[in-house]
This record gives C-alpha cells, structure tokens and sequence, in this order.
C-alpha cells in the first residue's frame, strides 16, 4: 500500500472515532432530564420564594400572586408558564417548599 492509501486509511479511522465519539456525547445528553429545582419563580412581576424557610411564599400568597394553578394534587400545584410547567410543593404548614421547572 503506498503512504496516500496509509494517510486514507488513518484519516477514515479518524473520522469513524469522531462520529462515534460524537453520536455517544449526543446520546448521553438527551438522557439529561430537562427540569430543575429553582429557588424562586416569578407570576408576572411578582417573585415567589421556594426553600420552606420564613421567607418562603405560602400558600395564600402564591395563590394570590399567581393566580388558580393549572391542577392542585394535595399539596402539589402545577402551573403552566410558556413552555414551562411549574410544580410548586408545599409544606404541611402551608410553606412553599419546592418549585421544580419542567420543559413542556
């Protein structure tokens, strides 16, 4: 074989690892979930605080600052903002707990 057929040869070799290593990076990232915890969210201009401490929005609040949620499951409220669902959790004493973001 002559040095070109060599230079071809490594350089397909090459390319194959590239696209292999490429489709595995692109495959792992899609398993990545689209949601996160934030600490706060805001309905229109006003913020509402997540972390169950005493700065943290209760549950008259949020509902006066956001309005009805899109679906209440016990102490689980779900809002739908853009192409985001927001799922707000509160505490048994009416403390907001946890706000997960989710990509619709």
């Amino acid at each position: 074989m002559s040095p070109a057929g060599h230079e071809d040869k490594a350089m397909n070799n090459v390319c194959r690892s590239i696209i292999l290593i490429s489709i595995a990076l692109m495959t792992s990232l899609a398993a990545i979930p689209l949601h996160a915890s934030d600490r706060s969210i805001r309905c229109g201009g006003n913020l509402i605080l997540g972390g169950g401490g005493k700065d943290s929005s209760g549950m008259y609040e949020v509902l006066k600052k956001c309005g009805e949620p899109e679906a209440k499951q016990g102490n689980t409220w779900i809002y739908i903002q853009g192409n985001m669902r927001r799922i707000l959790t509160f505490r048994a004493d009416g403390r907001l707990q946890r706000i997960e973001s989710v990509r619709n």
